[in-house]
């Protein structure tokens, strides 16, 4: 086969790939998913205190799936947590306000009416996990972690009404309450010189019920997976501390906090 005829074919399946990408329906997914399950940060069991209180701020955005839109949010979060023998527990509550946003050289082009849609909400997070230590590491074997958001604001409405208008092409979710539940998996480790001083990484896996469910349209058609993925990654020098991570259900999330422990 010549070069010619090669760049001819790789031409046609990037023709094919493009017009099936523009004729998947447009998704309009709640605020939350993505960014309701977060890192909840707990004490070490080498750690003078077993129980401490965590404060933070956080920047996030979720890209809705196989279009140009996208929401921008922040977070204020506070948790407590608890480590005993074997055993760490941490719950807490966040806040979150944001708006709608559109990157014009990213996917499809959204409708005019979805510029300027604001949001706001709040929550509550669990987790509960079993650990085993080696020498100054931790292993968070398992975990599970639990979170509860409630929204509302203008966007939620322009869901509602995208959802009356029936159009298959647009697919809107009306949830305003979202529940997600899964397991984690972590590891945490804290420097030899400086107990104070810590990192870890940890991997959650989940799912939102009824979310699948919500975005079904007339077709039949559901793209959207109901299952979360959470990868987190967590520092700690004295009492301050970051957390980064990425998550997606089908839209991707991004998210980073910085805050205060006492």
């Amino acid at each position: 086969m010549s070069i010619k005829n090669i760049s001819a074919c790789y031409l046609s399946i990037a023709v094919l790939m493009l017009l099936s990408a523009c004729s998947l329906p447009t998704y309009f997914l709640p605020a939350a998913p993505g960014n309701d399950i977060a890192y909840l940060p707990k004490p070490m069991g080498s750690d003078s205190s077993k129980v401490k209180n965590y404060v933070s701020a956080s920047l996030a955005h979720l890209s809705l799936p196989y279009t140009s839109g996208g929401l921008d949010m922040g977070f204020l979060n506070y948790s407590r947590a608890h480590t005993t023998k074997n055993l760490n527990i941490a719950y807490g509550a966040f806040g979150f306000l944001g708006s709608t946003s559109i990157d014009h050289s990213l996917g499809k082009e959204m409708p005019s009416d979805f510029i300027g849609k604001n949001f706001s909400g709040g929550g509550l997070r669990t987790s509960l996990g079993y650990y085993n230590v080696s020498g100054n590491a931790e292993f968070r074997i398992l975990s599970w972690e639990n979170a509860l958001s409630l929204e509302n604001g203008s966007y939620a409405d322009f869901r509602k009404a995208v959802k009356s208008m029936n159009n298959p092409d647009t697919i809107a979710s009306t949830k305003t309450t979202i529940y997600t539940t899964g397991l984690a998996s972590e590891i945490i480790w804290h420097a030899k010189r400086n107990q104070n001083n810590q990192f870890a990484f940890r991997i959650f896996y989940g799912f939102t019920p009824g979310l699948k469910q919500s975005l079904k349209d007339k077709l039949n058609r559901i793209e959207i997976k109901e299952s979360c993925v959470d990868f987190s990654f967590f520092f700690k020098l004295n009492k301050f501390y970051g957390i980064g991570g990425i998550s997606g259900t089908e839209g991707l999330s991004s998210k980073f906090s910085l805050g205060y422990t006492f």
